[in-house]
């Protein structure tokens, strides 16, 4: 009876979690474009180095469903525009690719796109998990408001708030029944707080 307890441990003892094995490897921007991790792991690139990201979780799925559906109510949707979850944009100015976790596309800029245009998104959701650092985030908020993103949600599940940005002065942090608005780019999408975390 001890040595099939022992066995069961050693069986069933907690796997470290799998790393990204290209983390910080140079690779170049035409590498970058034809290449596909075999990892498991989405990465970004950064002039020249990659950089690993998480993207999406299990956990976060619905609150994209919600934020996708609240979104499929709006006149853009309606007209063509998308929200789409984890699309690599190249910001050629400041020669990085960024996936997002939801990123606004015009339908002008979706039909520029398949003719090999790398429009800037001009609205962007990240859900912030408690292994981002304050670095990363400040990083990416430069980087997007430097290109012409002009509205940036960090949605943060853990304390179930919303960071809403219009540029890297203008901050209002919701909570609650508070209403987040994408205006200008999107007028029309809003949602309250409490609807982004609950069914």
């Amino acid at each position: 009876m001890m040595v099939l307890v022992s066995v069961l441990q050693a069986r069933f003892k907690k796997r470290p979690a799998p790393k990204p094995l290209h983390d910080g490897k140079a690779m170049s921007l035409d590498e970058f474009r034809k290449w596909s991790p075999e990892d498991g792991f989405k990465y970004e690139w950064d002039s020249g180095i990659l950089k690993a990201v998480s993207g999406v979780k299990n956990t976060e799925r619905m609150i994209v469903a919600r934020l996708l559906r609240r979104f499929s109510e709006t006149n853009a949707y309606k007209s063509g525009d998308a929200l789409l979850p984890e699309a690599e944009t190249f910001f050629q100015a400041l020669n990085k690719f960024r996936i997002p976790d939801l990123a606004y596309f015009t339908k002008d800029e979706l039909l520029r796109s398949e003719q090999g245009e790398e429009p800037i998104p001009k609205f962007i959701i990240e859900i912030i998990s408690p292994t981002n650092t304050v670095d990363e985030l400040q990083a990416k908020l430069q980087d997007y408001f430097t290109s012409g993103v002009q509205v940036v949600w960090e949605i943060f599940p853990k304390y179930q708030l919303v960071r809403v940005y219009a540029s890297l002065k203008e901050l209002k942090i919701c909570t609650d029944e508070d209403i987040c608005s994408a205006a200008p780019v999107v007028p029309d999408f809003t949602l309250k707080v409490k609807d982004i975390f609950q069914s």
